[in-house]
């Protein structure tokens, strides 16, 4: 997939398109592609996806804050992966926002990116306000000899699937779930930092993260089986995201550390990636740093159990 950041070097091949934000290239998002690349097969074309750096509303509203399910790394990453020939990744600028539905498709799509087919989401709207629909979509694809069609609505295992869903049920710790319906493992990555080494004196010294992208979405507070990605090496890990309340009773801001288990490497300073898996318990406070340190040994079974039986997504 080549990746295209200024449409004043857009393809010169006619294109099947699909617009949209795209954030955890989730299964709906990947149904949809699919759906574009059978239409360009059909008709001779190069599929492409037009996205953006930035979700949409931080351009619009100046106070929101997207808790974005996939980076913008990841998220090409993960589109590279469906087989698409181009994503045409474009900062949600002024110009861009301003164009109605008809300039959009018009100016943009037909005049400047050559598109000759534009497939939409069962309920996706674009343009200036989101103020037409499909059928004015069609109308104006029609004027220029841009077809415009529409995929079917995707589900499942009978779940309607949104990025706004999946946020919800990461919300509610439900992370196995948002996992199938993502189709990939959520991911968060960032770079090790000193800790106070607490858990070392139990015997399960941790790697605290400072997650690299403030705007990623971070899980319920408790404890997770994840896998610990170093370079090119995958561990086992006990992830915990919460406020020590056991070992520091009046935190008020939550941390995320991880001990990777059979490990016993230095990498303060180094970027790690966490691929969380499961949830195992929420976060409690314990009387004393025993009955911590046997609850721990407890997850660690458990963990090792779930992440040996773990199957990646297809």
């Amino acid at each position: 997939m080549q990746i295209i950041t200024n449409i004043q070097n857009a393809p010169e091949e006619q294109l099947a398109i699909t617009v949209g934000f795209f954030d955890g290239v989730h299964r709906g998002h990947r149904f949809l592609i699919e759906n574009l690349k059978q239409v360009a097969s059909e008709k001779g074309l190069k599929t492409a996806v037009l996205t953006f750096r930035e979700h949409p509303r931080k351009a619009l509203h100046s106070d929101f804050v997207p808790e974005l399910l996939t980076t913008c790394e990841e998220k090409m990453a993960l589109l590279a992966q469906t087989g698409l020939d181009y994503c045409i990744l474009l900062d949600f600028t002024p110009d861009i926002q301003n164009l109605t539905a008809e300039e959009f498709i018009k100016n943009l799509l037909h005049d400047t990116l050559h598109v000759k087919v534009l497939l939409t989401g069962y309920d996706n709207r674009i343009g200036k306000g989101r103020v037409d629909g499909f059928e004015q979509y069609v109308v104006y694809g029609h004027e220029v000899g841009l077809l415009v069609q529409k995929a079917e609505e995707f589900s499942y295992k009978g779940k309607q699937i949104s990025s706004s869903e999946i946020r919800r049920l990461i919300d509610e710790g439900d992370i196995a779930i948002a996992n199938q319906l993502m189709g990939s493992t959520y991911k968060i990555d960032g770079k090790v930092v000193a800790g106070q080494q607490i858990g070392r004196t139990i015997g399960f010294p941790t790697a605290n993260i400072h997650v690299s992208n403030t705007e990623k979405k971070i899980p319920q507070l408790g404890v997770y089986a994840c896998w610990v990605q170093i370079d090119d090496d995958r561990y086992k890990g006990m992830l915990n995201i919460g406020l020590r309340p056991t070992l520091i009773p009046e935190n008020q801001r939550a941390t995320i550390e991880v001990n990777i288990i059979d490990f016993d490497q230095d990498i303060y300073g180094e970027h790690i990636t966490l691929e969380i898996i499961k949830k195992v318990r929420d976060e409690k406070r314990f009387p004393d740093l025993e009955t911590l340190r046997k609850q721990i040994e407890e997850d660690k079974l458990q963990i090792v159990n779930i992440l040996d039986k773990f199957i990646p997504y297809q």
